[in-house]
């Protein structure tokens, strides 16, 4: 693999190669040095990288422009525009070069007896005599703006994309048209993964930015709406207007109706470029493309192999090293993984003592660094397997006697591979992960000086950020076994069981000093909880830190212990769930809930389960009065089953990956959904891993869940449906209360059961579809298919079923 140099050498004369003698590759081991020394190829740096030639050079910083566009199509009985039928009529766009300027708005219309420069005076409109007019128009805004990225909210179905498919539709190759250079073709075999994680619009020489596919990436939101992700993004609310809406607001003689129109659009292709601003993804970007050595667009598009392959390169290069090309079937060929990280089931409980939480610091990284893991620095197995010495792909030859020599100069893992101490090689990933976690340090200590410079600050923090990628993916880079480009099974087990064997030593050194009076009571991977059962949060911060300092001494460097922080009072659920009130600093006086893994931070359920959970746990930590929190449940509860409840709280956005599933069984409820929304619309189908948002409507006893779920917009307006209130108490609030409360003696589902109410359904037997089938008294009120008698403020009769009499 990398231990293979490959050396190119010419003859005397300079132009014919020249044989080379592979003796004087061979490494003396008995030495302890290597024969070959300084230069490599024709590298006169030697080992080090080759600095960049900048004589005559002066590279001016230029800020990338970003032109963001979307579109507007009239559409037939209020579906979703279809670029093959509906022509375009209006295009919005916006133009930023540096964020600290304004940036240009403009509006290209189609002339009509609706578009009238006088009617919008607060709007620059651009109006021309037909279609392909407008269409010329954007292309020779292109051209003239230049723009670096050409951005839009989702570029396939609508924006750029649009677009495109219109100008096709006049013969106009649009994406040659506005490109800088010749276009480049890209395999047939990319279309189906570029579709679903990227854009399928390529424009040569600029970047297509399908926003929201890089939400999806950036952001950890339920539902990644244009309006959910401003919310979030921006803080910023902006109303959703259907297809129906926006085209009879077209055709409408009243100029506000278009102005409304006219302004929404533009508001949004402005709010695209302030929300890759405020997530800095360019920044980001082009720092990562920087840091990892690739081109900008495929930072995004592009797996974690390819970047550290990226780095790798820029190593192995100087030393002569060239890295190996295997098959598929190679790869599959390699042996099986052996080695597990340590995950420790934890002790299940409600702790009210402090917790303290340590962590080794980048612990892989670490370890290789260490131990002198690589490629270039493996000599294979003490005993060989089944007769053969196999590394990764391929087999070892390991000549005689050879660690006979090397006995002082070895590093062995715990799970039998050897690797040469440095002394002997210099392994070419510790060395890169030196490098990485070095300049890591360097980066973020002058993020302290420099805290005053906002736009500094962003670069730095993105560098830092690129640096911390790159040291975290190099493990999985070696033990990418079934789609990796270069694994090696065996490394990925030294690192593994490397860790596995420094948790377990740290463990069972803090449970041999008696005088911390300490328990570890879970560990994960590369972090320890440790119980201090009676000890106050001062006595925990001093201990935790004087834990941490003795661990790191017992281990090689660089491999440190550090003190994260103290929970208390914390929940311990399960493997990766627990939830508690973290301080990290001793003069912290308010302390911050945190959880991993629990329902508050999980994106399968609803808000309620979220709000619900974290509300009780905060009861408890608090208080530690199950009354408290008993009579929040039967509040909560209550407003849910009296139709009170906001219905955004309860509901479900679950990813769709439409033509994925089974006919053998019933769809799951966001499919069915979705399968519904697209018959009513075609234009309207979810994109692969779209999330689809949906509620559970209340029914007839015996229906299907499937049948009961529901476009929330479609729920909204009928006036005689409601929740299924048994259904979210029994199967969504219920369950992750049980989880947690059962730990400290109290049973959730009585209290629902005892709890006063009106009407009654039995928990106790729910089928197994999770319906309501043992009901007491009646589930439904005719009088819910009417409109109600009395007024909902005073309680007076009304007239009509809208007015109160008193009013």
């Amino acid at each position: 693999m990398l231990g293979f140099p490959q050396v190119s050498r010419r003859s005397a004369d300079g132009f014919g190669p020249r044989k080379v003698d592979w003796s004087l590759l061979v490494i003396d081991f008995h030495l302890g040095h290597k024969l070959i020394r300084g230069p490599t190829q024709r590298n006169k740096y030697g080992l080090k990288t080759s600095p960049m030639k900048l004589d005559g050079v002066f590279r001016e910083k230029r800020d990338m422009s970003i032109l963001s566009l979307e579109v507007f199509a009239p559409s037939n009985a209020g579906q979703t525009p279809n670029a093959q039928e509906n022509e375009l009529v209006a295009l919005f766009y916006t133009f930023q070069i540096l964020e600290s300027e304004a940036p240009m708005c403009r509006v290209a219309c189609v002339d009509s007896t609706q578009m009238k420069r006088r009617s919008f005076p607060s709007l620059t409109l651009d109006i021309f005599p037909s279609e392909l007019d407008l269409i010329n128009s954007i292309v020779d805004v292109v051209v003239d703006l230049d723009p670096d990225i050409l951005v839009g909210w989702d570029v396939q179905n609508s924006s750029w994309g649009y677009l495109a498919a219109r100008a096709h539709s006049f013969g106009i190759e649009f994406e040659e048209t506005i490109a800088r250079a010749p276009p480049r073709y890209s395999s047939g075999n990319n279309f189906q993964w570029e579709s679903r994680h990227t854009t399928t619009l390529k424009i040569a020489g600029r970047h297509v930015f399908n926003l929201w596919r890089i939400m999806r990436s950036e952001q950890t939101l339920n539902i990644y709406t244009f309006e959910n992700v401003a919310f979030h993004v921006l803080g910023q609310r902006v109303p959703k207007y259907s297809p129906l809406t926006m085209s009879n607001w077209y055709r409408s003689t009243s100029p506000v109706h278009v102005a409304i129109l006219l302004r929404y659009h533009t508001k949004r292709t402005m709010l695209n470029i302030e929300i890759l601003n405020q997530t800095e993804v360019v920044t980001k970007t082009a720092e990562f493309a920087r840091v990892f050595g690739v081109d900008f667009y495929s930072v995004i598009s592009r797996g974690s192999q390819f970047k550290v392959e990226s780095f790798m390169f820029r190593m192995a290069k100087p030393e002569s090293y060239v890295l190996i090309s295997p098959s598929k079937s190679d790869v599959g060929k390699q042996n099986a993984a052996e080695c597990l990280p340590l995950i420790m089931e934890p002790q299940s409980s409600f702790y009210t003592s402090p917790l303290v939480v340590l962590d080794f610091q980048s612990l892989y990284p670490s370890l290789m660094i260490a131990q002198n893991m690589c490629y270039s620095t493996c000599l294979g197995r003490v005993i060989d397997f089944q007769g053969r010495n196999k590394f990764g792909v391929v087999d070892l030859d390991r000549p005689p006697k050879r660690l006979e020599k090397l006995h002082d100069h070895i590093n062995v893992a715990p799970n039998g591979i050897m690797f040469v101490k440095p002394t002997v090689r210099k392994g070419l990933l510790s060395r890169m992960l030196t490098e990485l976690l070095d300049t890591r340090v360097m980066v973020k200590q002058a993020m302290k000086g420099y805290r005053h410079d906002k736009a500094l600050t962003r670069v730095l923090n993105a560098r830092q950020l690129g640096l911390k990628y790159i040291a975290n993916v190099t493990y999985g880079y070696t033990s990418a076994s079934f789609s990796g480009r270069m694994p090696a099974v065996e490394m990925a087990d030294s690192i593994v069981q490397s860790g596995r064997e420094t948790l377990e030593k740290a463990i069972a050194f803090i449970h041999s000093t008696k005088k911390w009076g300490a328990e570890v009571v879970y560990g994960d991977t590369d972090s320890m909880f440790i119980y201090l059962q009676g000890k106050s949060r001062e006595q925990a911060f001093k201990i935790g830190y004087e834990i941490a300092d003795a661990v790191t001494a017992l281990n090689p460097a660089p491999v440190k212990l550090k003190f994260e922080k103290v929970y208390h009072p914390c929940v311990l659920i399960a493997k990766k769930r627990y939830v508690g009130f973290k301080y990290e600093n001793i003069d912290d006086r308010e302390p911050i809930f945190e959880a991993k893994g629990i329902e508050t931070v999980r994106r399968d359920g609803i808000p309620a389960q979220q709000k619900m959970t974290e509300n009780c746990l905060k009861i408890l930590f608090r208080t530690q009065n199950l009354t408290e929190v008993k009579q929040y449940c039967y509040e909560t509860w209550t407003k849910l089953l009296e139709n009170r409840a906001p219905v955004q709280d309860f509901i479900f956005a679950k990813e769709v990956k439409m033509g994925t599933y089974s006919d053998k069984g019933p769809p799951p409820p966001g499919v069915a959904v979705a399968a519904k929304r697209t018959i009513v619309d075609p234009g309207d189908e979810p994109q692969y891993g779209e999330r689809v948002p949906y509620v559970i409507a209340r029914g007839e006893p015996g229906t299907k869940l499937v049948d009961r779920a529901v476009d929330p917009l479609e729920y909204l307006q009928d006036p005689h449906s409601s929740l299924d209130g048994f259904y979210y108490i029994s199967r969504v609030l219920i369950p992750p209360l049980e989880r947690i409360f059962n730990l400290v003696g109290a049973d959730v589902r009585q209290w629902y059961n005892e709890m006063p109410k009106a009407r009654h359904i039995d928990l106790k037997s729910p089928s197994k579809a999770g319906d309501a089938q043992v009901i007491e008294l009646d589930q439904y009120n005719i009088s819910e298919h009417f409109d109600r008698s009395e007024c909902l403020i005073c309680g007076n009769f009304t007239l009509q079923g809208d007015r109160c009499y008193s009013m």
